[in-house]
């Protein structure tokens, strides 16, 4: 066994922190990785858990729904974990604080970190052996600078990772965990150095139309023009020309991609309000948006995961997930959650419903980044 993937569930965060420590102990344990419900005090969560399992370094985040728990039909909060176990895997953690000053620095920093703590240097990380994943505070307004910082440190390694999150469009903030301490307007970076095969997975399912627009107007994620006309209005033209009608306030039914070198990066709508439009993710006037619309999630999903297993030799033996909050809501809308839940418990799945994904150095919305763990480097 290299992994183990634990849940507990409850109100009580002391309670429910004891509990997945419990199921973690274990000899040869070297990290330990737990998302949990937002209701739950991050603050007791991450002092309980680091101090019941040290010297073993805890990490995570708030989320507003975790992967891997057993289907529930009450409102109870839920928390996940895996613990990562053996000689096959060393762990490297940087935290990158107060976001709002530095960002880019302070992530950059926290990867420089990471990497001494395995005895080496972000240039010197080997892309065969070496493998990141993050965790940043979503509601921080600084997530894209992270995202930058922490993959541009050393842009031969894969990097990918998830937003922290919190009850949509309340003030409640969201906290990363790490060293015993949660933390707000935040990241965490974990490097990790290991002889086993891994593969840094991005899935997308949405499917590119033939209409683009040009952003003519935007400030970080709120669009108010487009092609020179009201952001909102405008978008409701371009679905118009495909024969559809744009769901308000919040759409499911469309969104937006940028393409670099031939690969969609999703731009979730978030919001219709007046002439302006809320994304989940920043634009800058002069980019060039394809309008997207949703595709097959479960096929899609599950071939991309298939095709992971195939690449770490076969089977699937550890993954950390973080998909995307507005996966989870269109399936909900489309009556799949059922269906999507059963594509994750086929592997030994452990992750949450985030904020944004970061896949490299970019920030994404709508979208599935994983880390797969299978056998032994040959």
């Amino acid at each position: 066994m290299i992994a183990r993937n634990v849940t507990a569930c409850g109100g009580d965060a002391t309670r429910v922190a004891g509990e997945l420590v419990e199921k973690l102990r274990g000899d040869g344990l070297a990290l330990a990785v737990v998302f949990a419900d937002w209701r739950l005090d991050p603050a007791v969560l991450a002092r309980e858990l680091q101090r019941g399992l040290a010297p073993v370094p805890v990490v995570g985040c708030t989320s507003t729904g975790v992967i891997g728990a057993p289907p529930r039909t009450d409102d109870v909060p839920a928390a996940v974990a895996i613990g990562l176990y053996g000689d096959w895997v060393r762990v490297g953690i940087g935290v990158a604080p107060e976001l709002s000053h530095l960002a880019i620095a302070r992530s950059r920093d926290a990867i420089g970190r990471a990497a001494r703590a395995l005895g080496t240097t972000p240039e010197a990380l080997d892309p065969a052996r070496h493998v990141a994943f993050t965790l940043v505070d979503g509601t921080s307004g600084h997530e894209e600078a992270f995202c930058i910082g922490s993959a541009a440190a050393a842009p031969q390694i894969r990097v990918v990772g998830g937003c922290a999150a919190t009850e949509f469009n309340t003030s409640a903030r969201a906290f990363v965990w790490a060293n015993g301490e949660a933390l707000a307007d935040a990241g965490v970076a974990v490097v990790l150095q290991t002889d086993r095969r891994f593969e840094a997975i991005t899935s997308s399912h949405l499917v590119p139309t033939d209409v683009r627009t040009v952003v003519t107007a935007a400030t970080g994620r709120s669009i108010t023009e487009l092609d020179g006309i009201p952001a909102a209005r405008r978008v409701r033209e371009l679905v118009a020309q495909l024969g559809d009608v744009l769901d308000e306030p919040r759409p499911t039914n469309y969104t937006f991609a940028r393409f670099i070198d031939g690969v969609p990066y999703v731009r979730s709508i978030m919001l219709i309000d007046g002439d302006r439009i809320g994304l989940a993710s920043a634009v800058e006037p002069g980019h060039v948006l394809r309008v997207m619309r949703p595709g097959d999630l479960i096929g899609r999903t599950r071939a991309d995961l298939e095709a992971a297993a195939e690449r770490v030799g076969g089977t699937i033996e550890a993954l950390i997930a973080f998909s995307c909050m507005g996966r989870h809501l269109e399936a909900c809308t489309r009556g799949q959650a059922a269906e999507l839940a059963a594509v994750y418990a086929r592997y030994p799945t452990t992750g949450f419903e985030s904020g944004g994904e970061q896949t490299g150095m970019l920030l994404v919305n709508h979208t599935l980044t994983a880390l797969a763990f299978g056998g032994p480097t040959p």
